[in-house]
């Protein structure tokens, strides 16, 4: 059971005692950058990014960010050259040597996305909403919707996203409109644990990860057990897989300055 926040530190000391081989598998958005008014603003802070390029540096320790932003864009905000990134939830792949991975994405997909914007554009595009077209992915945000209107737009972009055959994914104040296909943010994960450390990588490696919202408890679910997980969230009372719940991105830079330490022994 969850104990609640500020609980971790004796927990993931434990856990990594010892640890030849360190995996730090991280969200972007709400994680390592605060949520904020709209994606381009999602500054990842100095320190954190000090801290993800000195661990990124050490020979033990494997650090990659999933996200659901593009692949190229989620690099270019944290804007380190020395760690793997995977984007659209696990749908492309950018490892530092330059080699990619992408999943098969449905025939037509192309032709279906362009629809599916046409409709949203038609019917919800509107007061503050917009969409973001991340190729693999889609996004339907409306954090700048007022209030009073969010419910009803949120309701009608999910019910378009659903007719158009999508999977829809809940964000903070935006909808992630997702290929039907087996493949989110844990099988990512752990295509990326085989392929750094080999098939029976849950031998030999301590893994953690850290993620903020409900796409994130994919990876929390796949690598229970096999992994310290965290979930930043607002309250304690929320449904998680996660091992640990954190109040903040803040305390999210502290794990990382636990994992700096331990490995610096």
């Amino acid at each position: 059971m969850l104990k609640g926040f500020d609980d971790y530190e004796e927990y993931l000391t434990e856990y990594l005692n010892n640890s030849s081989k360190i995996a730090l598998l991280l969200d972007y958005d709400g994680t390592l950058s605060p949520i904020v008014a709209h994606p381009d603003l999602a500054k990842i802070p100095s320190e954190t990014k000090t801290i993800l390029h000195s661990l990124s540096q050490r020979p033990e320790v494997f650090v990659a960010i999933i996200s659901g932003r593009s692949v190229s864009n989620v690099k270019n905000m944290v804007g380190l050259n020395s760690i793997t990134y995977a984007g659209n939830h696990g749908m492309e792949v950018l490892y530092p040597d330059g080699s990619t991975y992408r999943h098969k994405l449905p025939e037509n997909f192309e032709d279906q996305v362009n629809l599916l914007i046409a409709k949203l554009e038609k019917e919800v595009v509107r007061d503050g909403a917009w969409i973001e077209n991340k190729g693999s992915t889609l996004t339907f945000h409306f954090r700048a919707t007022p209030e009073n209107l969010r419910g009803e737009i949120e309701q009608t972009a999910q019910r378009i996203i659903e007719e158009a055959n999508f999977k829809v994914g809940k964000a903070h104040c935006a909808l992630e409109a997702r290929p039907k296909v087996d493949w989110n943010k844990g099988k990512v994960a752990l295509l990326l644990l085989e392929k750094k450390f080999g098939v029976n990588w849950k031998n030999d490696v301590k893994v953690v990860f850290a993620g903020d919202d409900t796409t994130d408890e994919d990876a929390m679910r796949e690598l229970k057990g096999a992994a310290a997980t965290f979930r930043i969230a607002p309250a304690v009372n929320i449904n998680t897989f996660a091992d640990k719940l954190l109040s903040s991105t803040g305390e999210v830079v502290k794990i990382l300055k636990l994992v700096e330490r331990i490995v610096k022994k």
